[in-house]
């Protein structure tokens, strides 16, 4: 497939392109939100005033119970109502989605009858959780416009053959997919012509999904729907607008009828350089006893928000790791929500459903799992582990702290990790010492028998999830293969608390670049 090209950049727009009615006093309570975190967003337009349908005020007023536009839908509604393509710079837990969806409703409301069994309106997001939330907002804007209006959400860890027969004999009006599951629907299952009549194509988290990387399956679904460009309108949303989502979005834009809105501005951007951060070097044999002190002084008295509760999220450099400290925790006693990509699509939406409207809770997450999700109320966000990138740390540290609430973070290194920090040396970060020697004499030797009950499978996974990440910033840690196996076998011994590093599979071992390294066991 060919490289996206580079086009023009797309034409500016701000709040005052047309449509936007006058300021109107609130008939209701205009902090009816299901999110807390928009409601530092709203403005004093209600959607009563708006030019949709009534079936759509309808459902926003009587199934939603919104009165007033977010900052976000106020910037973005008109323009899109227009009938523009629009590139929208958005962070989550502004109103965005609605942002995208009520126009997209809209259009298909007003659009000439299409073919029998056309789907008019595509939804691209990076994770299945964002799938499930844009899609349980879908239906709740279509509760009035059913039967002739539906919507059906698609993505991997299902069997796609349900997804086909859904498609065949009960079409939707709009369908919200993952990239994965859409490409196979497209290429291997003969599901491009239902898409020829497409009228709106939408990304969310478009960041995201380059960042995951889609862009293969990007260029791929682009270059199937193609015939449909001249005819559709494109609205792409993300909280960043790097270089590859630019040449993404204009590849998918109409080319001179595009606009671009910042409904972040550089002020709310920078928030992170206000969250209170503190980062602690710790070895790596005692990172697991830290955190539990960590933990110890998140959910106390001076860890708890406004509502006299806390609500905990710990990202993991990867799913395997999220686990294996998950179970490590439960071991030791503490109630642990666990989200990552190898727990299945029904435990990982009742996961996230949980965490998002309860309290006092603690989440360990990969941070695959938790893109775009919206949280509200998080108290405090620890990072164990080096994350990829400044941009990543910043992603996650957003989490808390948000509408004016108050949050913090605490990044958690093992020793040969502390060169990180200099990445972020323009961020307030406080330096944190370890704890006492005491206190790890006190909680270390607990750790290390909760270690030794988890199953073999849990620790053998760790490992080589431990070996395949480390693996991959070999050049950033100024390691050499010798030097990240030793890394990892000195993780087996000193964490799992295993007599030898657990066997891998030669084929694993040659996909990571590894064969013939010294100190691996080959099973």
């Amino acid at each position: 497939m060919a490289e996206l090209p580079t086009l023009p950049p797309p034409t500016t727009a701000r709040a005052a392109a047309g449509g936007l009615p006058p300021p109107v006093p609130p008939k209701s309570n205009p902090l009816s939100r299901t999110s807390n975190t928009t409601r530092a967003h709203l403005t004093e337009v209600t959607f009563e005033s708006l030019q949709i349908s009534p079936l759509t005020k309808k459902a926003i007023a009587e199934v939603m119970g919104y009165a007033v536009l977010s900052a976000v839908q106020a910037q973005t509604l008109p323009v899109i109502l227009q009938g523009h393509d629009v590139i929208a710079k958005a962070k989550t837990g502004t109103g965005k989605t609605i942002g995208f969806l009520l126009p997209t409703i809209e259009r298909l409301v007003n659009a000439p009858p299409a073919p029998a069994g056309a789907i008019r309106a595509l939804a691209i997001s990076p994770t299945r959780e964002l799938a499930s939330q844009i899609r349980e907002e879908a239906e709740q804007l279509l509760t009035f416009h059913k039967p002739r209006l539906t919507s059906h959400v698609v993505f991997g860890g299902t069997n796609v053959k349900s997804d086909v027969k859904v498609l065949t004999t009960t079409p939707p009006a709009l369908l919200v997919a993952t990239p994965g599951r859409l490409n196979d629907l497209l290429y291997n299952h003969g599901m491009q012509p239902k898409f020829m009549n497409l009228i709106s194509l939408m990304f969310d988290e478009a960041d995201q999904l380059l960042e995951m990387g889609f862009r293969p399956d990007l260029t791929k679904i682009l270059a199937a729907l193609q015939p449909t460009a001249g005819q559709r309108q494109t609205l792409l949303f993300s909280a960043t607008m790097p270089k590859d989502v630019l040449q993404v979005a204009q590849f998918a834009t109409r080319q001179g009828d595009c606009q671009l809105i910042d409904t972040v501005g550089e002020e709310d951007q920078a928030t992170h350089a206000h969250v209170p951060q503190k980062a602690t070097v710790t070895s790596l044999a005692t990172q697991a006893a830290e955190l539990v002190a960590l933990l110890q002084q998140a959910t106390s008295a001076e860890g708890v928000g406004e509502n006299g509760a806390y609500k905990v999220l710990v990202f993991f450099t990867t799913a395997r790791l999220a686990q294996l400290y998950a179970e490590l925790f439960t071991a030791l006693g503490w109630s642990i929500i666990e989200m990552h990509s190898r727990k299945s699509q029904p435990q990982r939406t009742r996961a996230a459903d949980l965490f998002r409207d309860g309290s006092n809770l603690i989440m360990f997450s990969s941070d695959v799992s938790a893109r775009g999700m919206d949280y509200p109320d998080v108290t405090a966000v620890l990072q164990v582990g080096m994350p990829s990138d400044k941009a990543q740390y910043v992603h996650r540290l957003g989490r808390t702290a948000r509408a004016g609430k108050a949050g913090g973070g605490h990044l958690l290194l093992a020793d040969f990790e502390a060169g990180f920090l200099k990445e972020l040396s323009d961020l307030p970060i406080e330096m944190r010492p370890p704890m006492e020697t005491a206190a790890t004499a006190v909680i270390q030797p607990k750790v290390d028998t909760a270690m030794r009950s988890l199953p073999p499978h849990t620790l053998e996974c760790a490992y080589q999830a431990y070996l395949g990440f480390y693996n991959s910033y070999l050049k950033r840690l100024r390691w050499d293969r010798e030097e990240v196996v030793r890394r990892a076998n000195d993780f087996s011994a000193a964490v799992l608390c295993l007599p030898s590093p657990p066997a891998l599979q030669a084929k694993t071992v040659g996909k990571m670049g590894l064969k013939g390294v010294p100190g691996l066991i080959i099973d």
